[in-house]
């Protein structure tokens, strides 16, 4: 396999504790030159927490977009990075919503945005769910949970209310392998 892009030379360009920016100067199979910005961050986690007939998610304000917005529960541990993605995955339930989970199926992987970055997230489907209380961090300052029903989960994304490609795609992901079903009660 030959390599369609050659790094000529990287430079970082900013960094914080979620993230870095780097720039690199390419050169293309063809010789020609130029430039790829790179946004490095680590693997993250999605849950998909599912009671009977219904998906808790999450509602919280989002800076770019300046609005509140509905999402399946995600995250990362920034200071642990080699945690096991499972036990993000039930730390991040519990802390977002309040829920731990009986069980927890692993789903599969996605990238995010593989244009920019090489992140991608992991996807888990929790069940048997008991509350036993949120533990918010700073940044998720008025997050708040509800219940839904899965049809109107479903309804919600073909509508365009849903808009987060990680929870769509997970959710889509976790139908597809029948691990979701839309019962009716």
């Amino acid at each position: 396999m030959s390599v369609e892009i050659k790094t000529l030379a990287s430079k970082e360009i900013y960094r914080n504790r979620w993230m870095s920016l780097k720039e690199d100067r390419i050169q293309r199979a063809d010789g020609s030159e130029g430039i790829y910005s790179v946004i490095e961050k680590n693997d993250f986690v999605v849950i998909i927490p599912v009671d009977q007939d219904e998906i808790c998610v999450v509602e919280q304000y989002r800076y770019p977009l300046g609005l509140r917005t509905t999402e399946l529960p995600q995250g990362s541990w920034e200071c642990y990075p080699d945690a096991a993605p499972e036990d993000v995955a039930a730390g991040e339930l519990k802390e977002e919503t309040g829920l731990s989970a009986g069980k927890m199926e692993y789903v599969g992987y996605q990238k995010l945005a593989q244009g920019y970055s090489a992140q991608g997230y992991h996807i888990y489907l929790a069940s048997q769910l008991t509350f036993t209380g949120q533990q918010l961090d700073e940044e998720e300052y008025g997050l708040t949970v509800k219940k839904i029903k899965i049809s109107d989960f479903t309804r919600l994304i073909v509508d365009g209310e849903i808009t987060d490609a990680t929870s769509v795609a997970a959710f889509l992901l976790a139908m597809a392998k029948n691990m979701i079903t839309e019962v009716s009660c």
